[in-house]
C-alpha cells in the first residue's frame, strides 16, 4: 500500500487554492506590513513625549497593570529609580518588545504612544541588565504597565539606597554610623567613661555628617525624592 506524504498532500491542496507566485506576493505583503509596524513601534519608543494619554478599551485592561503616578513615585523613591520618557532610555529592549506592544495595540485597537520607563538612573545613560518597566499613560495620572524585563531587585538594594531617600534619612544614617563607631571605640578602649564616649559620639556625628553630605553633593547627587522624574544628568 502506498504511503501518504502529508507534506506533499498539503502542497497539492494549497496549489489548488493559490499559485506559488501569488503566495509569494501575499507573504511579501504581510511581511512588509509587519516590518512597517515594527518600525513605527520603535519610532514611538524613541519619540519625544507630547504628554497626551492613550485610550485603551476598559474591558480589555487588566487591573493588575494599572498604577497611579503616586504609586510609581513611591517605588522610585524607595529603590532610587527614575520614571522618564522612553526616548531617554539608553538600555536594550527585549527582542520580543515590538510583538508585545503590537499585540497590546491589536487588543485595544489603537497605536500606543508616549511610553514611559521606570528604571535605575544608569539605564538612562549606559547599558545595564537591571530591571526596567515600560508604561503608557492612560489619563488622570494613571499608567498602564506594558512590559517588565531584566533581573529582579532584592532587599539589599532598598537598604543600600535608603540613606539617599531624603535629607532626614541621610542625617539618621550619619547618627547611626556615629553610634556604631562610638561603641567600637568603647570596646577598643574600655577605660573610657560614659561622658567620654558621649563626647566621642558628638565628635563623630559632626564628622560623619560633614563627610557624607559633602561627598554626596560634591559628586553632584541629589535625594531620591527629588530625582525620581528628573531628566537632568547632574542628579
Amino acid at each position: 500500500m502506498r504511503k501518504i506524504n502529508l507534506v506533499e498532500e498539503l502542497l497539492t491542496e494549497r496549489d489548488k487554492e493559490i499559485s506559488s507566485d501569488d503566495l509569494t506576493l501575499l507573504i511579501k505583503e504581510i511581511w512588509s506590513k509587519e516590518e512597517s509596524r515594527k518600525t513605527k513601534i520603535i519610532s514611538s519608543l524613541n519619540d519625544i513625549n507630547n504628554e497626551k494619554h492613550n485610550v485603551l478599551k476598559f474591558e480589555e485592561m487588566e487591573s493588575k497593570n494599572i498604577f497611579h503616578k503616586n504609586t510609581i513615585k513611591k517605588i522610585c523613591v524607595k529603590y532610587r529609580l527614575r520614571f522618564l520618557d522612553s526616548n531617554l532610555f539608553k538600555g536594550e529592549y527585549p527582542k520580543n518588545m515590538t510583538k508585545i506592544i503590537r499585540d497590546l495595540e491589536k487588543k485595544h485597537s489603537t497605536n500606543l504612544k508616549n511610553f514611559m520607563i521606570m528604571a535605575p538612573s544608569k539605564l538612562f545613560k549606559i547599558k545595564s541588565p537591571d530591571d526596567p518597566i515600560l508604561f503608557v499613560p492612560i489619563g488622570n495620572d494613571y499608567y498602564y504597565l506594558v512590559h517588565k524585563w531584566g533581573e529582579e531587585f532584592n532587599l539589599f538594594r532598598r537598604l543600600l539606597v535608603l540613606p539617599f531617600k531624603n535629607i532626614d534619612n541621610l542625617t539618621i544614617f550619619s547618627v547611626l554610623v556615629s553610634v556604631i563607631f562610638a561603641l567600637i571605640g568603647k570596646l577598643i578602649m574600655p577605660s573610657l567613661t560614659t561622658s567620654e564616649v558621649f563626647i566621642l559620639f558628638l565628635f563623630l556625628v559632626k564628622g560623619f555628617i560633614f563627610i557624607f553630605f559633602y561627598t554626596f553633593f560634591l559628586t553632584r547627587k541629589n535625594f531620591s525624592e527629588s530625582i525620581w522624574n528628573s531628566k537632568y544628568d547632574s542628579f
